[in-house]
């Protein structure tokens, strides 16, 4: 006898919220889970080269790599993005998971993404989907551009 669709087991899936706020210089935001605080997270400007992904909902997949260990990914729009403890200088197509920020200085990176690695690698390895929905109160203005030139300082309106 042939198991209807409603027979069958379906994966759990957990869905984890990224808050976004855009800052002129970067991008700000707070992963949760069931309204508890994971983590905050760092991004490159909405105006930089490498800009951040596309508001959305996005499947999570972990993998490995022998410098960092394991990290979290997915993919959009061609492009693979990461969320792993890397510096904020060097995050493009990458989300920075950070415990806490000091006088505007992202704290323990690497504590950060341990943490959100290991709590959602141990769903994934018992078959339970995770999904990151991506949003933000306010979208990003395209009429304001701001740039960093060589010397660090502003190109923009208000420069």
């Amino acid at each position: 006898m042939p198991l209807l669709s409603s027979q069958l087991k379906k994966p759990k899936a957990m869905k984890l919220l990224l808050k976004r706020e855009y800052k002129k210089h970067l991008t700000l935001g707070s992963i949760s889970l069931t309204n508890k605080l994971l983590c905050k997270t760092l991004e490159p400007s909405i105006h930089s080269e490498s800009i951040p992904c596309p508001e959305g909902i996005y499947r999570l997949d972990c993998d490995y790599d022998e410098d960092s260990g394991w990290y979290l990914y997915f993919e959009v729009d061609c492009r693979r993005i990461e969320i792993r403890a890397t510096s904020a200088t060097d995050a493009n197509d990458c989300i920075v998971p950070v415990t806490c920020f000091k006088e505007s200085i992202p704290k323990f990176r690497k504590l950060a993404c341990m943490r959100l690695t290991d709590r959602l690698s141990q769903c994934m390895g018992v078959g339970e989907e995770v999904w990151l929905e991506i949003y933000s109160d306010v979208k990003p203005s395209k009429q304001n551009l701001w740039k960093l030139n060589r010397q660090n300082t502003l190109l923009g309106q208000e420069a």
